[in-house]
């Protein structure tokens, strides 16, 4: 029985990485500064924005937080522009959205903002699909956290009791599978590389064709109730 879904919408839902990646180097570049990371490194694929460019600074031998911060607050505008031009959905991303809607309670724990995640859940039409959000803006910790995960898991419990066990994860790099491992729920990886997913309890390569009955069925797990 799934108690909730707990749900990484970036990855998972909406393909953003061209978009972050874009949004990044004109915030670095903004600044002038030069880096060796590949945008498809493992030291920064899956991070929170913010994380992603501290990251990319630790790299380069700075450790200028407040840099971090301007750089963070660049790329995450310069995303939000980009946003105003449209969104791509991942294949079957709906789909999966209204077949959990009618099962399970739905939360979106998210390493992005909750102004992007608003907006995005809004263009996509899924807004009322969501029972509750927890972004980075959210939590202390740089996200992905555990801590986003355990605070999403207390938040739906106010309403109606949800065991650890009993949550599911699904997200789409490590540092998300890690975080959401450390918070006690499980974890079904979405598109995320072999060597990545091999970390959570389940992996599939799309939502295409799988609605909530046959994702949930790949740990083993069939749905609870509506959602309230």
């Amino acid at each position: 029985m799934v108690d909730a879904v707990l749900l990484e919408w970036e990855g998972v839902l909406a393909d953003t990485r061209l978009a972050r990646r874009d949004a990044l180097r004109a915030a670095l570049a903004a600044e002038g500064i030069a880096h060796t990371l590949s945008d498809d490194d493992e030291q920064i694929r899956g991070l929170g924005v913010h994380a992603a460019a501290c990251t990319i600074l630790r790299h380069i031998g700075s450790i200028d937080a407040t840099l971090g911060d301007l750089l963070a607050a660049r790329a995450a505008r310069s995303f939000a522009e980009g946003l105003g031009g449209g969104l791509v959905l991942m294949p079957g991303a709906v789909a999966f959205m209204q077949g959990l809607q009618s099962r399970t309670r739905v939360a979106i724990v998210t390493r992005a903002s909750r102004a992007e995640t608003e907006l995005v859940l809004r263009m996509a039409g899924l807004d009322d699909a969501v029972t509750t959000i927890v972004s980075a803006d959210d939590i202390r910790e740089e996200a992905p956290a555990a801590a986003a995960y355990r605070a999403a898991v207390a938040h739906l419990s106010r309403t109606r009791p949800v065991q650890d066990d009993r949550a599911v994860a699904v997200v789409d790099s490590a540092p998300s599978i890690r975080a959401a491992r450390a918070a006690g729920v499980r974890v079904l990886a979405v598109g995320a590389p072999a060597h990545e997913a091999i970390e959570a309890d389940a992996a599939i390569d799309l939502l295409t064709g799988a609605g909530a009955p046959d994702v949930l069925s790949v740990l083993g797990m069939t749905g609870g109730g509506a959602r309230s």
